[in-house]
């Protein structure tokens, strides 16, 4: 069996770090996690500058560590699916200028990036009233987080296994969706196939 990555991204508050940890609890020993970049980076003491350059810099700096720890998963995991937090395409919604510059600047294109991933499962930013701030790396506030999850999503167009799982009023719902569709990813369904199976929970993809 080939290796399963999978891209667990989305919006600031989208709950991937909850979703992450909920797998690592009960699916251990069956999946590798691939930790955030950006917060291994910022955590590290790299200068978080508003600047054109400063986030440009900053976000080559992510997409580069984000690349290297998911090619060190695929080669020294011993799991067969590989979970990702964040994937590289993310960096087009913080990139100071337009996606050409982006992959110019990585040496890369849409298609590879894309194709580095089985799997992307995209959380949708929560509602206010579930907005987490005590994260001490995000610095956005709701109305930016949003706007970040638009862009984020858009960065993602145009892969063919993409879930898409919208906000809930109930958190653990929506994390309780976000399981069943990397268990149904795992299981080899279609993408087609998990919409059927969770269209009652109001998963698109």
């Amino acid at each position: 069996m080939s290796k399963i990555k999978i891209a667990v991204t989305g919006g600031p508050s989208g709950g991937k770090t909850t979703l992450i940890e909920a797998l690592q609890k009960d699916m251990t020993g069956l999946l590798s996690v691939v930790p955030e970049a950006a917060t291994l980076i910022y955590r590290g003491g790299f200068p978080r500058k508003s600047t054109a350059s400063g986030r440009r810099h900053a976000q080559r700096a992510i997409c580069l560590v984000q690349r290297e720890l998911e090619d060190l998963a695929e080669s020294d995991s011993k799991t067969d699916v590989i979970v990702c937090d964040r994937g590289s395409l993310d960096s087009i919604a913080y990139w100071p200028h337009d996606e050409a510059d982006f992959f110019a600047s990585l040496a890369t294109s849409r298609e590879k990036e894309l194709a580095r991933y089985q799997w992307v499962l995209h959380l949708d930013t929560a509602d206010q009233d579930f907005f987490d701030t005590s994260n001490p790396v995000r610095t956005e506030s709701h109305k930016e987080a949003l706007e970040l999850n638009e862009r984020i999503k858009s960065a993602w167009i145009g892969h063919p296994q993409r879930i898409v799982i919208t906000h809930s009023d109930e958190f653990l719902d929506k994390i309780a969706k976000a399981k069943k569709a990397i268990r149904l990813m795992i299981q080899g369904q279609s993408p087609a196939e998990i919409s059927q199976t969770l269209i009652a929970t109001h998963v698109s993809f």
